[in-house]
């Protein structure tokens, strides 16, 4: 996909949330395909299940792209997130940058979180029509406060600044044309990368679940959102995002 066909990235300087911004102009506006908006500060960015995104204001990519999603099916939804995550991942990889993806969707460096996505969907009758993507990815900041111990950025991998608006552009092109390019029917190019960069495959760790600590490796994340975990003894375990805790 050429970038001179896609919408031009809307900057602001601050906003509550990039993806709320999004969500209030489809309310009275037809968005097309690849309509990004970018903010060097959200006052309410949000992660998953409403956690916050810690990000110091011009230092980091925070964004919303709007996506027409029409030919991914609604009862495998989480098909859309294995391609989002994979397509940050080839973008950091292209880069040098080595990193896994976190069930659901959170992109790590050793045990540090690089990035972290937010979908949220729009569905008419049995068919999904739009789905915004937000990302929040860490580029230039060298301190964190609140995730100090969690929290890493593409300058304290590489020690190197960077351009954030060039490297919105390249990320931006990337994500869109890998969902645009998303056939059912080969589906697996898609699934393949996402499970051989997941987070956890290559042994056993400690996981809480209903208050119980386990020990079990990833072994899959089917396309409706489900991880499967295996424990040493073999017994299979399948959770949910939220129902089940990494123990870092």
């Amino acid at each position: 996909m050429n970038s001179s066909s896609l919408p031009k990235i809307i900057f602001l300087d601050t906003v509550d949330s990039t993806n709320t911004f999004i969500a209030r102009r489809l309310q009275t506006d037809i968005i097309p395909n690849g309509y990004c908006v970018a903010a060097d500060y959200q006052r309410a960015g949000r992660g998953q299940a409403g956690n916050v995104w810690e990000s110091a204001s011009g230092q980091n990519l925070l964004f919303s792209v709007l996506l027409h999603t029409q030919h991914f099916p609604l009862d495998r939804q989480f098909l859309l997130s294995k391609v989002v995550s994979v397509a940050i991942h080839k973008f950091l990889a292209d880069r040098g940058i080595d990193t896994k993806i976190k069930y659901p969707n959170d992109i790590l460096y050793g045990n540090k979180k690089l990035a972290g996505i937010l979908i949220e969907n729009r569905i008419a009758g049995k068919q999904m029509t739009f789905s915004i993507v937000g990302v929040g990815l860490n580029i230039n900041q060298t301190e964190f406060v609140e995730n100090k111990a969690t929290a890493i950025s593409i300058r304290q991998i590489t020690n190197r600044t960077y351009d954030t608006k060039t490297l919105l552009a390249e990320l931006r092109k990337e994500i869109v044309t890998l969902v645009a390019d998303f056939d059912i029917k080969k589906a697996d190019t898609y699934r393949k990368p996402y499970l051989d960069h997941l987070f956890r495959t290559d042994g056993y760790y400690r996981y809480e679940a209903a208050g119980e600590i386990f020990e079990a490796r990833a072994v899959d994340v089917g396309d409706d959102g489900i991880l499967r975990l295996v424990t040493k003894s073999g017994d299979e375990r399948q959770f949910y995002f939220k129902q089940v805790k990494f123990i870092l």
